[in-house]
């Protein structure tokens, strides 16, 4: 018998997982999802003179999935309900035209295009779910109607469109010089009809002045220098975020609305004005290529989520919040460092430096002063000029106090000296740095001699402060709603009466505050990825010909090989922002061997 940790099998009952045993639910319960889908596309081209054509393009996409799950009604936590049954469908139904009409005309070392389009893209979800509990004949009929009592049923309707008009033009002389300009109207439904529309623009250039007759250094091969500005629009906020929401419920049995969400009806689209400045080269007859590349990215009317107190009947609403700065720097480096007929050796190195911080808030944004920084805290995150986004908002952890208990800092309200206590709610919130890291880039090489091949590639990221949840976890004390768990290696050195030099505070039972969310688990989330390897080998072109082929070649590889970070088991490529959780999964490593052949 499986033990659902309620008494019945030996008396024993758990304090946590109540009424479940995986492996016997695993046999018995019922999970399954079917899906379909299907897509469209078609164009027709239009041609009215030699050098002017239109180009009308559509597309339809549409997806579908049905859910079935049901509980079974003998054992664990639904028993006493007779079984539960769920069922759900999901719909997406994408549509998108576009007319685009292209002109493009060559005279002499003169060559001029533009486009001038409209597009259009509509897309519709529907949701359609119900449960049921007391299944008749659960081996037999699983669906909801082979159950008795009605639990819920719900369906609902989401539509997301968004329409832009726009033109491009680009000028190419002799090849060597190269310009180009565009602007796009766009409107999305994201937004108040008073609000929806938004205007970007772009312009660049290029000039490779290694096809001027007056620059032809004998050891430069190729120079390109480049330049660009314009912006681009951002809605990536969800739909009708402009609207105040309410949940529809019957009271009585008469129809009852209650405020879910506060609306902000003047939000708008988030801009993005991109400076890039930079220059490409080819060095050595090719053996040192590469591009070096200064950036600016401004962001006016950051669409961010604005916390507010909960005294107001909402935690907050989405805003246009402020204006975000990015600067930066990038290298791009490929070189060989051997090149011979028979053997090649080649290395390649890139690496990217950027800062990021908030450049503007306006004043209704500032209701916190941290650190000589005005912004507001959004649960663990402070958002505030000068600093990076998502900044890290924590307690700080002090070490352990002389009995081994936990201490964590505060700001004295009368002498503004930092002190500690023992009492987790009374210790203050501090700035505990950016997730971000300082750089990031990669690096490799590839080898080739006698037919065979080698390629060996890996990423890396250095700085930032991340949050490691899972170390948290094994951390903790036992407590008394928290059955007996994993524990970390750690805690061994936890303090005693002999082990006073730590900074893990003692083991005890029922103390709740020893793994409280605080800066002590803030760790470097510096990873450096072993990223993939490859090993091919390609048949002589003789025996090849003999086999009545044209190519040859076996290979085997595997990608995701390795990584290495702060603490094993912490994982933080798994996050954007630093939060990592153990129940996140690193990328797959994958192994494969294959055969290429080509007639």
């Amino acid at each position: 018998m499986y033990d659902y940790g309620n008494g019945a099998v030996n008396g024993v009952t758990r304090e946590i997982f109540l009424n479940e045993a995986p492996l016997q639910d695993d046999r018995l319960n019922v999970s399954t999802n079917s899906s379909n889908s299907y897509g469209m596309q078609g164009y027709t081209d239009i041609s009215f003179i030699e050098d002017l054509k239109l180009t009308l393009n559509v597309s339809i996409y549409n997806t579908e999935n049905r859910d079935n799950d049901a509980s079974n009604p003998y054992y664990g936590f639904d028993k006493t309900r007779g079984g539960q049954v769920g069922v759900s469908h999901y719909r997406t139904f994408a549509f998108n035209t576009q007319q685009l009409l292209n002109y493009s005309k060559a005279f002499g070392k003169h060559t001029v295009s533009a486009l001038l389009g409209h597009e259009f893209t509509r897309n519709t979800s529907t949701t359609l779910t119900g449960r049921k509990n007391n299944i008749f004949a659960f081996k037999m009929n699983t669906e909801l109607a082979g159950a008795l009592s009605l639990v819920s049923t719900n369906s609902y309707k989401n539509f997301y469109n968004i329409e832009g008009f726009f033109f491009r033009g680009q000028y190419d002389y002799d090849n060597k010089l190269f310009a180009s300009a565009s602007f796009r109207r766009d409107g999305s439904s994201r937004f108040h009809p008073s609000h929806r529309w938004g205007n970007f623009w772009s312009f660049g250039g290029a000039w490779i002045l290694t096809k001027e007759k007056w620059f032809k250094p004998t050891w430069m091969d190729m120079l390109k220098l480049k330049a660009s500005f314009g912006q681009q629009g951002n809605d990536a906020i969800g739909d009708f975020y402009y609207s105040d929401f309410y949940n529809l419920s019957a009271v009585n049995g008469e129809g009852s609305l209650a405020f879910s969400n506060k609306g902000k009806r003047d939000i708008t689209w988030e801009t993005n004005t991109n400076m890039n400045l930079g220059f490409e080269f080819e060095l050595f007859k090719q053996r040192l290529t590469g591009s070096v590349e200064y950036y600016q990215r401004k962001t006016t009317d950051m669409l961010l989520w604005f916390s507010v107190p909960p005294s107001l009947g909402y935690d907050g609403y989405y805003d246009n919040v402020g204006d975000m700065m990015n600067r930066g720097v990038e290298l791009n480096l490929d070189a060989d460092l051997i090149r011979t007929k028979a053997f090649t050796w080649a290395m390649n190195f890139n690496i990217t430096h950027n800062h990021n911080n908030i450049s503007y808030l306006p004043e209704q944004n500032k209701t916190l002063e941290k650190e000589g920084h005005a912004g507001y805290a959004n649960s663990s995150r402070y958002v505030g000029e000068g600093l990076p986004i998502n900044t890290w908002y924590i307690k700080k952890y002090a070490g352990v106090n002389e009995q081994g208990l936990g201490t964590w800092y505060y700001t004295d309200a009368t002498t503004g000296d930092m002190k500690t206590t023992t009492d987790y709610s009374s210790a203050d919130y501090y700035l505990g740095g950016s997730p971000h890291p300082d750089v990031y880039g990669g690096f490799g090489t590839s080898l080739r001699a006698y037919g065979f091949d080698l390629n060996v590639n890996f990423i890396y990221s250095l700085g930032g402060k991340a949050y490691d949840s899972g170390y948290e976890g094994m951390m903790r004390n036992p407590e008394p709603s928290i059955a007996p768990q994993a524990y970390h290696k750690d805690l061994l050195n936890a303090w005693s009466a002999e082990n006073t030099n730590t900074t893990v505070p003692r083991f005890q039972y029922g103390d709740l505050n020893t793994s409280a969310f605080s800066d002590r688990f803030l760790v470097d989330a510096s990873t450096l990825t072993f990223k993939s390897i490859t090993l091919g080998y390609t048949f002589p072109a003789q025996l090849v010909k003999k086999l009545q082929l044209s190519s040859l070649r076996l290979f085997i590889s595997c990608d995701n090989v390795a990584y290495w970070g702060k603490r094993k088991g912490f994982d933080p490529r798994t996050s954007l922002d630093g939060s990592v959780y153990d129940n996140s999964y690193s990328p797959m490593r994958t192994a494969s061997a294959g055969i290429s052949v080509k007639f």
